[in-house]
């Protein structure tokens, strides 16, 4: 069994924000940016034809902003996500990597006390998909959480063996 130890940067969470993004929002976003510029041409054919209709106009500032504001989102999002994180306690982290399941214990120092949570992931139930970059392996569960596990705390026979068990698990 492959048992870590590590701790991850704001920098790191950031990164891994980013892939799970291009990961599981970008197609959504282009499918609804594809249909909000269709929305955008359609009013500025009507407008040219008509440039005195109001509900052109009005079409069109609307599309025009829903789409400003879902190409904004994925930034605002990580940037409020990045203030709250600053403002937590210091986390360290554990993680064993078994046969069936994935089990992380979080550490956090709070005024001077030690306070545990474990997180248990079943590798057989769960959606899991597996990112490897430079920096780090990334574990996303269920397209709703974000595990990281920072290279620069694992050594290179670690590394392997998380990239072996990823591969192994087809994860």
């Amino acid at each position: 069994m492959l048992s870590i130890s590590y701790d991850v940067t704001i920098p790191e969470i950031e990164t891994a924000y980013k892939a799970f993004w291009k990961k599981y929002g970008l197609a959504k976003s282009g499918m609804m940016s594809a249909a909000y510029i269709i929305g955008i041409a359609l009013f500025i054919n009507i407008l040219v034809k008509d440039s005195s209709s109001l509900l052109a106009w009005t079409g069109l500032a609307v599309a025009s902003g829903m789409l400003f504001a879902m190409w904004l989102r994925p930034s605002r999002a990580r940037k409020k996500l990045v203030a709250a994180l600053e403002q937590m306690y210091e986390e360290r982290y554990s993680a064993s990597f078994g046969d069936d399941k994935i089990e992380i214990e979080t550490f956090v120092m709070d005024e001077g006390d030690e306070k545990t949570d474990k997180t248990e992931i079943n590798t057989a139930t769960e959606e899991l998909f597996s990112k490897e970059n430079g920096e780090m392996f990334m574990l996303f569960v269920n397209r709703a959480l974000i595990f990281i596990f920072p290279k620069r705390c694992l050594t290179d026979a670690q590394s392997e063996d998380l990239r072996k068990y990823f591969e192994e698990k087809g994860i």
